[in-house]
C-alpha cells in the first residue's frame, strides 16, 4: 500500500472542513440557536459528503480499488439519520416525523446536487 500525497492531503483538508461546520452546528445547537439548524446541517452533509468522498478516493489509492465499482451509499439511509438529528436537536417533539423526514430530505438532496455526491 501507498499514500498518494496529493489525495492525503484532500483528505485532511476536507476532514478540517467537516469537523469546523459540526463545531459550527453543536454551538448553534448549545446556544439554541434553533432558526440555524437547518442550514447548517445542509453546510455539515455537504461537508461529510466531500470528506467521505476524499476518504474513498484515498483507501482506492492505497488499496489499488476502483471506486465506480463500488455500490452507492442508499440515500434513504443518509435521509433517516438526519431526520433523526433533526428531530433530536428540536428537543425530540412528538408528532414531527413527517416534517423531519421532509426536511431532512432535502438538506441530503441539496448537499448531493451541490457536492455532485447524489
Amino acid at each position: 500500500m501507498k499514500e498518494n500525497p496529493k489525495l492525503a492531503e484532500e483528505y485532511r483538508a476536507e476532514w478540517a472542513k467537516y469537523d469546523l461546520s459540526l463545531k459550527e452546528l453543536q454551538r448553534a445547537e448549545d446556544g439554541g440557536d434553533y432558526s440555524r439548524l437547518e442550514p447548517l446541517l445542509l453546510s455539515v452533509e455537504t461537508a461529510r459528503l466531500n470528506y467521505n468522498a476524499a476518504r474513498d478516493r484515498l483507501a482506492a489509492g492505497m488499496l489499488g480499488v476502483d471506486l465506480d465499482a463500488l455500490p452507492p451509499v442508499a440515500e434513504d439511509y443518509r435521509i433517516r439519520g438526519t431526520a433523526q438529528l433533526l428531530w433530536e436537536l428540536s428537543g425530540k417533539p412528538q408528532g414531527t416525523e413527517e416534517f423531519d423526514w421532509l426536511r431532512a430530505e432535502r438538506i441530503v438532496r441539496n448537499a448531493g446536487a451541490e457536492t455532485g455526491h447524489a
